[in-house]
């Protein structure tokens, strides 16, 4: 499993920050200051680490030049939290090793986005949820009543010992706590997984195929809001 240093001062900001980051399903490490981060790298290197612009012993830009000109530590890319929005002092902050600037008052969208550009080498990603939801599965003219424990803007993963074909047309429908909304579309079988591993279960992973604007806007929404632990609107 993938897991995340976070080194952050403030009590409020790094609690935040840890919520955000076990709700993703990472693991994680928060330091208070550069010191405890660099004793506890000594021992394990993160994925990735991100680091408060006011940590007590460092400045960050320093921080980020002292990890990177270590051949042992240089690997993880490093996320630095920023509340100045200033153009230059963002290119100076990459220019000193950073891989991503996220600006305060942060947008969820934006932060999940970066960190997972550092997890996973700028491949596309869109928001997901790990959060358990009842869905019925048309295939054919058979329906089931299963759940998912990962939800997302573009589709779900469904924990499974018997997964559909590969590229199957199915139908889904679910509602989502807090919504008045039903969830009623088609989808196709993208992903299919016959054997536990530590990080994924034995499953299928289904692709959403006709979501219009509004309803994608809904499904982005929420899953913002249920990162960043708000509860959302009813609608």
């Amino acid at each position: 499993m993938k897991w995340v240093l976070v080194i952050e001062p403030s009590e409020v900001d790094r609690g935040y920050l840890e919520r955000i980051i076990s709700r993703l399903g990472y693991q994680l490490y928060a330091a208070k200051s550069g010191t405890e981060a660099l004793h506890f790298m000594s021992q394990s290197i993160p994925n990735t680490i991100i680091v408060g612009e006011r940590i007590p012993d460092y400045d960050p830009l320093e921080f980020c030049r002292h990890i990177k000109e270590d051949r042992i530590l240089s690997s993880p890319p490093m996320l630095l939290m920023s509340s100045t929005t200033d153009e230059l002092h963002t290119n100076t902050a990459l220019q000193a090793g950073f891989t991503e600037v996220v600006q305060r008052p942060m947008s969820i969208r934006n932060f999940f986005t970066k960190l997972e550009r550092c997890l996973s080498n700028n491949r596309r990603v869109c928001i997901r949820a790990p959060m358990e939801v009842p869905v019925q599965l048309i295939y054919g003219s058979k329906a089931q009543s299963v759940t998912t424990h990962n939800l997302g803007e573009r589709g779900l993963y469904i924990p499974t010992t018997n997964p559909m074909p590969r590229e199957a047309g199915v139908r889904l429908q679910f509602n989502l706590p807090g919504l008045r909304t039903l969830f009623n579309f088609k989808g196709k079988i993208v992903h299919t997984q016959d054997r536990d591993t530590d990080e994924v279960p034995a499953g299928m992973g289904l692709q959403f195929l006709d979501i219009s604007p509004a309803i994608d806007a809904v499904l982005g929404i929420y899953m913002e809001n249920f990162l960043a632990k708000r509860i959302p609107m009813t609608l």
